[in-house]
């Protein structure tokens, strides 16, 4: 494969800054991180402060009742984002846009950009022409090996910041780890203590590598993936969600429907989704999987959570939000945290029908907008798993823009996030990665 190199920016910028590395000092922005002022102020504003009543003065009228006269009712305007302040300027200055991400066309992805997602991402073989053996690897040292140990070294010297003292796992409770928690909907997962790597060796190689990326920003990395899926293949995911099949044999594959709404103590109040979603058995969703699986570079599917698909009606929507999850000490048992996200846009909708996927933080003038494209995929990571312990970044909050009220079409996606390690799927019951071993390798095949 042929990599352009049009792009040339910083390679290693926001790592730098990393002051050469305690245990959540790593995250990639420099700190102070979140707005953090002091031990007693909460990272991200969660919890709102309670407003004090005013006391009401005289009423203009006399006896109330039909005599008083009604003040006009103004409609309260929404905030979607006030449990999410602006970054800081120190993290600001990490932000690596790309000045001519629109008008560049999808094609090649620069040698510089394979190197920032391997060294910040830890994905290695990401979109491989052929995966090297072990033996041409050579013997040097990693950028990730040194991050490590310097890292082991800091902690010798320094004690833990109250900063990080405040992101060790602490069971996931309270308003921090709810805001966290939230991107798919309401975790169907269980603690699992041994989870074991259960699906075969797939050829996932037989696929050719893709070859047309749109970087929409640099760091934190967004990527466009053009013709991700056929149209064949977005039409078909629609319809086996709108209309599963009926007979007795199908549905024991059918998908399970639920209204989104997203994890923690009343998380609706602060991510509030409208949208409906389908949980997907592995084995339904052959071409996601395997397509998925080979842009990262992995051998299998394992560390992949449960496919879904996502459809946003007229006025529908996802407020601002963090995929990367909270911190607890049952995290490590459910497969870690979240390294990638991968949307598929399933339908085309225009500037004026919304349905955007918008990072408040990563525009230039307001936020970046990913339009959605039929059969187009958006990649991002929401930790840096190239960097010890996966620090979550921030800067990718993001939301789901609402649909227009007169859009001609609803917005359709599919969804995945991948694990540090192998899931344990529970949605639908009985969903197995073993079980789509089949029909992966049969689409690989083909």
């Amino acid at each position: 494969m042929t990599r352009s190199t049009a792009i040339h920016v910083p390679l290693f910028g926001t790592l730098v800054l990393c002051s050469l590395l305690s245990e959540i000092d790593c995250f990639l922005p420099a700190q102070p991180l979140l707005g953090w002022t002091g031990r007693n102020r909460m990272i991200l504003h969660a919890k709102a402060t309670k407003k004090k009543k005013s006391k009401k003065g005289p009423s203009s009228s006399t006896a109330g009742g039909f005599g008083r006269k009604e003040e006009p009712k103004v409609a309260k305007e929404e905030d979607d984002y006030a449990a999410f302040p602006a970054l800081e300027p120190q993290v600001s200055q990490t932000l690596i846009p790309n000045d001519e991400a629109e008008e560049s066309e999808a094609g090649e992805l620069s040698p510089e950009m394979y190197d920032r997602i391997a060294q910040i991402y830890g994905f290695r073989d990401f979109n491989y022409d052929s995966k090297p053996s072990g033996d041409d690897e050579g013997e040097s040292m990693s950028f990730e090996d040194l991050l490590s140990a310097s890292s082991t070294e800091d902690e010798k010297k320094s004690p833990s910041s109250e900063f990080s003292d405040l992101l060790k796992p602490s069971g996931g409770s309270g308003d921090f780890a709810d805001l966290l928690a939230g991107a798919t909907g309401e975790s169907v997962s269980e603690v699992v203590s041994d989870v074991k790597v259960a699906s075969p060796e797939l050829p996932l190689s037989n696929l050719p590598p893709f070859s047309k990326f749109r970087v929409l920003h640099v760091d934190p990395m967004i990527l466009a993936i053009d013709d991700f899926f056929t149209p064949e293949e977005c039409d078909k995911y629609i319809a086996m969600s709108e209309k599963p099949p009926k007979t007795k044999e199908a549905a024991r594959d059918a998908p399970l429907q639920s209204r989104s709404k997203t994890v923690g103590k009343d998380a609706l109040a602060k991510a509030q989704r409208t949208s409906t979603t389908w949980f997907h058995h592995f084995k339904q969703l052959p071409e996601l999987m395997a397509k998925g699986s080979r842009l990262l570079g992995l051998d299998g599917i394992d560390n992949w959570e449960e496919p879904q698909t996502v459809r946003y009606r007229r006025k529908e929507k996802f407020t601002w939000h963090l995929d990367a999850l909270a911190p607890s000490e049952d995290l490590s048992n459910l497969g870690g945290q979240r390294t990638a996200t991968l949307l598929v846009y399933l339908t085309d909708l225009t500037e004026e029908e919304g349905g955007a996927t918008m990072f408040r933080d990563l525009g230039v003038e307001g936020p970046l907008k990913v339009r959605p494209k039929k059969g187009s995929a958006c990649l991002f990571f929401p930790a840096a798993g190239g960097v010890p312990n996966c620090p979550f970044d921030i800067r990718t909050l993001h939301c789901g823009e609402a649909v227009a009220e007169d859009s001609e079409a609803d917005k359709w996606i599919a969804q995945m996030w991948l694990r540090q390690t192998p899931y344990k799927a529970t949605a639908p019951p009985g969903n197995s990665h073993a079980d789509a071993s089949e029909a992966i390798s049969a689409y690989c095949s083909a």
